[in-house]
């Protein structure tokens, strides 16, 4: 599995100059562990501050576990397992909450979208548009061909561009395109930290290649993403996504033939978060007969007997990162996935869908989208988020998300004094600055509110 670390350590030294030292004590460590779906965010918060914080060191370790594995090793630490705090997407189960043994709290962190991500190189680089109904039937084992009337439906219904080129020139600048109509777009770019600081100030373009002029400009300010509306399109001319003077991404309009080909579905093996949230979405949004629960084999409808009559068309993963890689090495495979996942793997012909909302909107998971379906959710007394599904006349939402949490405990020691530091940090420090650069949506509003409730608890008895 690729080292995430080794990728990230130049943007803990870039954000070091900005971040506050800790009065936590020196020389104490933190470690956590469980779900995949924050993974990427965590490997660059950590390198943030254990380079802001000196003498202090927190890890995320064992990264592929996912939830399940997390919440177990969280119920069953001991004062030398060296698990200090876990990561989960999903409610601690009733028959495991370990009350009993010690006092702990959700502390939600980061949001993110869920992309229904795919590898189809005879597409050349269209975007999928896929409604709910459509992603169900595909997950569900009813869809099994790329040519599916379902898929071709979904297409039909909204306008389909193609990014014809296969990588962007700019390290660490994607773009995604979202048609509003025949004839306008809403351009998304996204900058990780590293590129959002060295373009800072600079101009984002979007470029009609036929008159040979920019028709939209924006500048790279302090977020990570930038949003441009883009109007008066045309279906004959292609138009390229410069940032300071470097092609991003290039988009025609245009329609595509689906192949006949058999499609390969990735799943969540083992218990994960990711695949509790994905199959809400599909239980609340489409169709009654999934099971929201961690595993995958059990949350389908007709559950390990479906998955068993699908035999190698569905292929199991441990962790978000192995299920990412499977896809970027299979064409015609489907899967799901934080979409920073699918960021990482754009040049190897990875691409997310624009998923159609309850408002009848086919909408990128950018961080924009994601946080727009969050303003919409409740937040329980234990701090625990419940999406709504039914925003009928939110045309911005992504319906498909995941709030992830900590979990930590209330009583005072040194090291949940550490848990409770980096948290707030990530909170109030980390998330709103990098989040969106990352690919995932800081936490705003009431689940924020909620957020720093939960976090006073940590460290508190």
């Amino acid at each position: 599995m690729r080292n995430i670390r080794k990728v990230v350590a130049s943007v803990g030294v870039a954000v070091v100059a900005s971040l506050t030292v800790s009065s936590v004590a020196l020389a104490e460590s933190a470690a956590g562990e469980g779900a995949t779906f924050p993974q990427n965010f965590l490997a660059n918060a950590e390198v943030a501050y254990n380079a802001s914080h000196p003498g202090n060191t927190v890890a995320y370790k064992n990264p592929g576990g996912g939830s399940g594995s997390g919440k177990t090793a969280f119920f069953n630490a001991t004062a030398t397992s060296g698990t200090d705090w876990a990561g989960t997407d999903s409610a601690v189960e009733a028959a495991k909450d370990p009350s009993s043994k010690f006092e702990w709290t959700y502390v939600p962190y980061v949001g993110g979208a869920i992309a229904i991500a795919y590898k189809l190189d005879e597409l050349q680089g269209a975007t999928l548009s896929l409604s709910a109904n459509t992603i169900n039937g595909i997950f569900a084992g009813l869809i099994t061909k790329w040519n599916d009337p379902s898929i071709a439906a979904d297409m039909k219904a909204n306008p389909t561009w193609t990014n014809v080129k296969k990588s962007s020139d700019y390290r660490g600048v994607s773009a995604q395109w979202q048609p509003v109509g025949p004839f306008a777009s809403i351009a998304t770019i996204t900058l990780n930290p590293s590129a959002m600081k060295k373009a800072s100030g600079k101009k984002i373009e979007i470029y009609d290649n036929t008159a040979k002029k920019a028709i939209t400009t924006s500048v790279v300010g302090k977020k990570g993403e930038v949003t441009i509306n883009v109007k008066g399109l045309s279906s004959s001319v292609q138009y390229s996504v410069n940032v300071d003077g470097k092609e991003v991404a290039k988009y025609k309009q245009g329609s595509v033939t689906l192949p006949d080909k058999t499609i390969t579905v990735a799943y969540r093996s083992g218990t994960s978060g990711t695949t509790n949230n994905f199959s809400l979405f599909m239980k609340s949004a489409t169709n009654p007969d999934w099971t929201q629960n961690d595993s995958f084999s059990t949350a389908m409808p007709g559950g390990s007997a479906t998955l068993a009559r699908e035999g190698s068309r569905f292929q199991g993963f441990s962790g978000s990162s192995a299920l990412a890689d499977y896809i970027k090495s299979n064409n015609g495979t489907i899967g799901y996935m934080e979409v920073s996942f699918v960021n990482e793997r754009a040049a190897d012909g990875v691409k997310a869908a624009l998923v159609k909302n309850a408002a009848g909107i086919y909408v990128a998971p950018t961080s924009a989208n994601t946080s727009s379906m969050l303003s919409g959710s409740t937040v329980a007394d234990n701090g625990f988020v419940t999406f709504d599904y039914k925003q009928t006349k939110n045309t911005n939402a992504y319906p498909v998300v995941a709030v992830t949490y900590a979990l930590a405990k209330k009583a005072k020691s040194a090291k949940n004094a550490l848990v409770a530091d980096y948290f707030g940090w990530i909170l109030n420090t980390y998330a709103p600055a990098n989040a969106e650069g990352l690919g995932y949506a800081a936490l705003t509003g009431n689940i924020l509110t909620a957020a720093k409730a939960k976090l006073a608890l940590v460290n508190s008895k």
